[in-house]
């Protein structure tokens, strides 16, 4: 229990924080400023505890509560400067009507408790996780939660194969949580995936509801909830999930015009693991293009997350090899071998193919939906902002596969889906972007006979 008190008070910060800083109460309607505030509040409290719970640590070794001090204590202020200075949002306009609202509301939240409801099945069977679950993040949060000189070994070059040159996020949040509570218990990873999870339902939902459309908004997030291999990745405990809540959440947030808070995600999946790092260079890359007045806001906000991982990386894990330094000697070999490019694009058509669960495959809803509503042609810039991240990102992926000195049949086997878990999210919403909303197709002009007399004048 009081683990989980631990998580719910880095859940409040970040609340507390996007509410204070990123002006989000104003968004319309009223429900997905909600969502969106808790979604990116759940990501940012996270990332943010994690860090300073690990700097604390490095900082002060002797004092391990030092970090939940300050974290009560600016939640404190928050909450005071809160009720002193209630926020006054500018009104904004009011969002068109949709019939079916109501109703995919109750779908939404109907979907989220069977998939609740089977992954609990899942945790009861399994409260360990995953391979790497056991084997990399939750290893080295013991780790980090047992102090002194052994929290040093969660970057230790002895570890080998379990990636000690990984960011640590996830592993520094949970050995916070086991830190405050003084127990090692395997409910706070559960409980840490699956708030990442909803956060990233949140995100998508409440995200694109308040930037373009209600239906629009709730129909993403059913199809994020109705991807099989999203949903099954969830319980075993990786950080590819919290990956594609720091991805969606950047782009939905660059989208809203919060261009600090979306770089502050962006850093933050950084911060998580190996592939956050493309993410963050994708991202600005696309941004420089497309949102150029938002870049400046976009760097000031991606530089903690993306600072820490750089130290990370460069100072505590400097002596663990890279994916990169690793595959320097085989990297001309391996570029010019025509039987490693179609050996990674059939296993990745094949585990696109893969993703289908019996006749169900999670595209459907995307083509069902473009062909029923067509395309919006009026926002250019955006859809080509999400399509560009979403094109660099599967490219990047596609690279990585290619030089890996690592077999790549094993390579493939072994990572592939779970990139796609990363990947799915932002190839919705970069779809998503192309729709025309709902009400927009549900409106039926009827000429009335006094409009066709103003007409004949």
């Amino acid at each position: 229990m009081a683990g989980l008190l631990a998580i719910l008070l880095a859940v409040a910060l970040g609340c507390a924080l996007v509410l204070r800083f990123a002006n989000l109460t104003g968004l319309q309607p009223r429900w997905a400023a909600a969502l969106v505030i808790f979604g990116s509040g759940t990501a940012l409290g996270i990332g943010l505890t994690s860090i300073l719970f690990l700097v604390t640590l490095l900082l002060i070794p002797g004092l391990p509560g030092l970090a939940i001090w300050v974290e009560i204590g600016i939640l404190a202020w928050l909450s005071y400067d809160r009720f002193r200075h209630p926020s006054s949002a500018a009104p904004t306009e009011p969002p068109r009507p949709f019939p079916w609202n109501l109703m995919l509301m109750g779908a939404l939240i109907l979907a989220l408790m069977l998939v609740i409801a089977a992954m609990s099945r899942a945790w009861e069977n399994n409260p360990q996780g995953g391979w790497d679950a056991w084997a990399i993040w939750n290893l080295r949060a013991r780790f980090l939660a047992a102090g002194g000189s052994l929290a040093h070994r969660a970057w230790s070059p002895l570890l080998g194969a379990t990636h000690p040159e990984y960011p640590l996020l996830i592993s520094a949040f949970v050995a916070r949580a086991w830190t405050y509570s003084h127990t090692q218990s395997a409910v706070v990873p559960i409980a840490v995936s699956c708030l990442f999870f909803l956060a990233l339902i949140s995100l998508a939902a409440g995200g694109v509801a308040a930037w373009r459309s209600g239906p629009l908004g709730l129909l993403l997030g059913l199809s994020l909830a109705a991807t099989p291999t999203l949903v099954h990745v969830v319980p075993d405990q990786y950080a590819d999930v919290p990956l594609a809540c720091y991805f969606t959440g950047a782009l939905i947030l660059a989208l809203l015009e919060r261009p600090v808070l979306a770089g502050l995600l962006a850093g933050l999946a950084a911060w998580t693991k190996d592939e956050g790092l493309l993410f963050l260079a994708v991202f600005l890359a696309a941004a420089t293009v497309f949102r150029r007045p938002q870049l400046l806001r976009l760097l000031a906000g991606s530089a903690l997350g993306g600072g820490m991982a750089f130290f990370f990386k460069t100072v505590l894990a400097r002596g663990n090899a890279s994916l990169l330094s690793a595959s320097l000697p085989l990297l001309g070999p391996h570029l010019s071998d025509p039987d490693r490019y179609r050996q990674v694009i059939v296993a990745m058509g094949t585990q696109l193919t893969n993703m289908a669960a019996g006749w169900y495959h999670p595209i459907l809803p995307a083509l069902s939906l473009a062909i029923a509503l067509r395309f919006d042609i009026q926002r250019r810039r955006d859809v080509l902002f999400c399509s560009t991240v979403a094109l660099l990102l599967l490219i990047g992926y596609f690279a990585v596969y290619i030089i890996t000195p690592n077999d790549l049949a094993w390579q493939l086997q072994t990572s592939l889906s779970r990139l796609y878990v990363q990947f799915w999210p932002v190839l919705l919403l970069a779809i998503w972007t192309t729709l025309r909303a709902p009400e927009s197709a549900a409106i039926v002009h009827v000429e009335t006979p006094k409009a066709r007399k103003r007409a004949k004048a």
